[in-house]
C-alpha cells in the first residue's frame, strides 16, 4: 500500500514538472492534459517494465521518450513550438521518476 502511495505521489509530481514547459508557451488546455496524464502513469509502466541491456538510472528515460513519440507525432503537425519542448522534458522527467522510484521505493 506504502509503495501505491508513493508511485501516485511520484506520478504527481512529475506530471506537474512535465507540464510547466508547456505552460509557459501557452498550449492548449487539451495537450497539457494530455501530457499531464501521461507523466502521471509514467511511474506505473517504468517500475513494472524490464528492458534488456539498459542500466536501472537510464530506464525511465528511455521509456518515457518512447511512450511519449506518439503525442510528439500528433504535435509536430500543427504545434511544432511544441515538439522540442516535450522531447526534452519526458527525457529529464523519466530520469526524475527514476531516482526517485530507486531512493522512495
Amino acid at each position: 500500500m506504502k509503495g501505491n502511495l508513493i508511485v501516485v505521489l511520484i506520478g504527481m509530481v512529475a506530471g506537474f514538472i512535465g507540464i510547466i514547459p508547456l505552460l509557459r508557451q501557452k498550449a492548449d488546455k487539451y495537450w497539457v492534459f494530455a501530457l499531464f496524464l501521461l507523466y502521471f502513469m509514467m511511474p506505473w509502466v517504468i517500475y513494472r517494465i524490464t528492458v534488456p541491456g539498459v542500466r536501472w538510472w537510464l530506464k525511465g528515460a528511455v521509456v518515457t521518450l518512447a511512450l511519449a513519440l506518439p503525442l510528439v507525432i500528433a504535435a509536430g503537425r500543427g504545434y511544432k513550438r511544441f515538439v522540442f519542448p516535450i522531447l526534452i522534458t519526458s527525457v529529464v522527467v523519466g530520469f526524475l521518476i527514476t531516482f526517485l522510484g530507486y531512493y522512495l521505493l
